[in-house]
């Protein structure tokens, strides 16, 4: 799979064919674990040459002053990837303790499964939101041991009656 590189907020629109994560897949799985890193150099060459992952996708986010790669292994199946993300304020160090980010799961449809969660009593912040032009849709939510949870949107259209059950 290429590499890309998408500046959000620089115009550039979304690109579904460089989306790993699938865009009508209606079955909620993981999608991502995201990791902080000070620099991306160490990294890559434990999880690229070490490991054997390639680079899938990189995105430069400025309004939440990150750049975030996405590693995956050649031909796997949509998701189940790695998130290395590099603060542009905060050379780090970063580890088990303060290095952990969040968890991407996809869902069939964000709104709803925001909407579940409220009503479930537990915390969701930040969404539905789209941090790049004509991406799908993300929200965070709080688990009850204060892991972060990205929701990431999986279909394009989820239509009214779509539900993560």
């Amino acid at each position: 799979m290429s590499t890309s590189h998408t500046q959000a907020g620089q115009g550039e629109a979304f690109d579904p064919e460089r989306w790993v994560n699938g865009t009508d897949v209606r079955i909620p799985r993981v999608l991502h674990t995201m990791l902080r890193v000070a620099s991306f150099e160490e990294a890559l060459r434990f999880y690229i040459d070490g490991l054997g992952m390639e680079e899938t996708d990189r995105l430069d986010i400025p309004s939440r002053r990150v750049t975030a790669l996405f590693l995956g292994f050649p031909g796997q199946a949509p998701g189940g990837t790695i998130e290395l993300a590099r603060k542009w304020d905060d050379p780090g160090p970063f580890g088990p303790g303060n290095g952990f980010g969040h968890i991407g799961i996809g869902v069939p449809d964000v709104t709803s499964t925001m909407q579940r969660l409220r009503d479930l009593g537990f915390s969701v912040e930040d969404g539905p939101l789209v941090v790049v032009p004509g991406a799908p849709p993300i929200a965070f939510a709080t688990d009850p041991n204060g892991y972060v949870v990205e929701l990431i949107q999986t279909v394009r259209d989820p239509g009214p009656t779509a539900s993560t059950e």
